[in-house]
């Protein structure tokens, strides 16, 4: 096989006998100075136009990689890099939401980007640990507790954020117990106000700013607990036992992109906003015994204090509870339950 550079040799014509080209000398430099000024000029007009052309393909890049990424599922992005991964998301327009409350249609005309996870966040993206995940499921929330700034929380406040340092916890908690109590209901459970939640109700006829949790009793063993959670699921919440049954804000949720925060670790305990599930179970005498009550006969409440059920409003909205709210915020917490205690003696 012949050399590269031989075969490129011998291939070349041969060039032609140079001919004289009658024209003056001076003219021949004149000529040629000419063209470098020439070539200079476009050279100096080619440079700023090819700078701007790249600037503006990093710019154009940097824009659809960000389009791209908020709009290619999860698994996809996952499957590229486990390290950050976008949420399938619930889209609230396609949810069969109980009652006809405003804040429903509300929220599906809100417009929420889709949270983009990182790191250590990215595996909430990953569909297949929720089944067995408890709160590593749940998307990282954070809000504010103080009473001033939060004297009345409701769901409806999450619509009309101003910043994500607005958010008041009790906001959420106050979305998750609506939305909890109505999917019981219709799932043919008798749900009602228990512990912190009903005391809420009592003393001002809110969520209590401060609160950690929702708490929600419900009666006897949960009737189809597998469609209560599916239900749950497809409104973007997970529910899951620990000790309890629980809920708390899934990454699918249709507001994560407004309550998602991501300077917060995956919780592994109760750091996030959540509702506790309390079973109350009657006795063979006719009396009750609440889940988790510690009062003067331990979990066990007399007949006559709990029904038939009164009612107890949060933000003007009725909710089931026992017969004598008095008797069990006495049980549960003292005869000084009206008073508010400091956040870490409540």
């Amino acid at each position: 096989m012949k050399d590269a550079r031989k075969v490129d040799e011998d291939d070349e014509p041969e060039a032609e006998t140079p001919r004289r080209v009658r024209v003056a000398k001076k003219k021949m430099k004149k000529g040629a100075a000419l063209h470098r000024r020439k070539d200079l000029r476009a050279g100096i007009l080619v440079l700023p136009a090819l700078a701007l052309a790249l600037t503006g393909l990093v710019a154009f890049d940097i824009v659809m990689e960000t389009k791209i990424l908020a709009r290619v599922p999860a698994a996809v992005l996952a499957s590229a890099d486990r390290r950050i991964c976008t949420p399938a998301v619930v889209n609230a327009s396609d949810i069969a939401y109980h009652g006809g409350h405003s804040y429903y249609d509300a929220l599906k005309g809100v417009t929420v980007p889709v949270p983009v996870f990182r790191g250590e966040h990215a595996k909430l993206c990953d569909k297949k640990r929720r089944r067995t995940a408890q709160y590593e499921y749940c998307l990282p929330v954070s809000g504010r507790k103080d009473a001033a700034f939060c004297p009345a929380a409701d769901r409806m406040d999450l619509l009309t954020l101003r910043s994500a340092t607005s958010i008041c916890y009790a906001s959420v908690l106050h979305m998750l117990l609506v939305e909890v109590y109505e999917e019981l209901q219709a799932r043919g459970n008798i749900p009602f106000l228990a512990f912190g939640s009903l005391l809420g109700a009592v003393r001002n006829g809110s969520m209590i700013p401060f609160t950690e949790d929702v708490d929600i009793g419900f009666v006897g063993e949960m009737v189809s607990v597998d469609a209560v959670r599916l239900a749950l699921r497809k409104k973007g919440y997970h529910m899951f036992f620990m000790d309890i049954w629980r809920v708390c804000v899934a990454p699918t949720h249709p507001l994560a992109g407004h309550l998602y925060d991501p300077n917060l670790p995956v919780s592994k305990t109760f750091e996030v906003p959540y509702v506790d599930l309390y079973m109350l179970t009657q006795l063979d005498n006719g009396d009750w015994d609440m889940e988790e009550l510690d009062g003067s006969n331990g979990g066990v409440l007399p007949y006559d204090k709990v029904q038939p059920f009164s009612h107890a409003s949060i933000n003007g909205m009725p909710f089931d509870t026992v017969k004598d709210p008095h008797y069990f915020l006495t049980e549960a917490y003292g005869d000084g339950y009206m008073t508010p205690k400091p956040r870490e003696e409540e």
